[in-house]
């Protein structure tokens, strides 16, 4: 993250709001740098971002609300079109797609609906405990490239008000220490923790948020006065106020085999593997792959 944005414990519901208002503007500038000003490319990019953000969860109610229940599931394409806008919008992963497109479509609407239908059951207005999520995230991540980070989009497109999609750009806004994220069960835990008591705090939703970490996140495409008007406020506080503790230094990824292994979230009362476990995850790893082939 550049320059000095306001923090997690510094940002007041004004200033998140100016952030806010600004996404639009500032998410269109990022996707013609990345697209290299290809006028097309944009376009199709700026319609997905707001099928994500507005359509997507809609129609998703919209489901719900006409008694079609609330395990019914996404659709492959839908998946799919997900997958393609988190690959614009964030790190680029061209072999993502790929790997997605080998789920027959009925096991990906069979693992999203049973994922929805834990969220629905064991959720209201005012939260979403992360045993929930554990477990939803737990169904979702048995498809074939889908890994905590497509996992927690995909959540958070049914229940955007309280599951955070697992982006860079909010985490390294809790936790600017961290380091390289590996998308780990152990991280998304960490950055649920911290966000839950910021949406509280400021009464805000996590899609909102979510903008908000991205703009935060890109400070350099915006002009000086709203980059200044956003940072301004935290110049006093910031070193009064607690950061977010760095996560413990893992080891690196690039030193194991490792294939198409999913990282689910474990709950508290999750149970130790069982050595047939073990065996098959061996079984499973026999073909060492490299880092940027690896699910998220």
């Amino acid at each position: 993250m550049s320059s000095n944005p306001p923090s997690s414990t510094t940002i007041t519901r004004s200033t998140f709001d100016q952030a806010l208002k600004l996404y639009p503007s500032l998410v269109e500038k990022v996707y013609a740098s990345k697209l290299r000003n290809d006028a097309k490319k944009v376009t199709e990019a700026l319609k997905r971002d707001r099928w994500r953000f507005e359509e997507l969860p809609s129609l998703i109610a919209e489901r719900r609300g006409k008694g079609k229940g609330d395990g019914e599931g996404l659709s492959k394409d839908e998946v799919e079109r997900l997958v393609l806008w988190k690959i614009t919008h964030g790190h680029s992963r061209p072999f993502l797609p790929g790997m997605v497109r080998k789920n027959d479509a009925s096991a990906i609407e069979m693992q999203t609906s049973l994922a929805f239908r834990e969220l629905a059951s064991n959720s209201n207005s005012k939260s979403t405990s992360f045993a929930t999520v554990s477990t939803a995230l737990d169904l979702v991540c048995k498809l074939t490239g889908i890994g905590p980070a497509t996992g927690t989009l995909i959540l958070n497109v049914f229940d955007s008000e309280h599951i955070p999609f697992f982006q860079d750009e909010m985490f390294a806004w809790f936790f600017p220490k961290s380091g390289k994220l590996k998308y780990t069960a152990k991280e998304y835990l960490q950055l649920f923790e911290a966000v839950t008591p910021v949406l509280k705090r400021l009464s805000v939703s996590a899609r909102d948020l979510e903008k908000v970490t991205y703009v935060l996140g890109h400070l350099e495409f915006l002009g000086d006065g709203e980059r200044e008007a956003l940072e301004k406020p935290s110049k006093a506080s910031d070193e009064a106020l607690p950061e977010n503790e760095e996560i413990p230094e893992q080891e690196d990824d690039e030193k194991k085999a490792t294939t198409d292994q999913k990282d689910p979230v474990v709950s508290k009362k999750a149970k130790k593997r069982t050595a047939e476990e073990d065996d098959r995850d061996k079984d499973e790893t026999q073909t060492p792959k490299r880092r940027s082939q690896r699910k998220t």
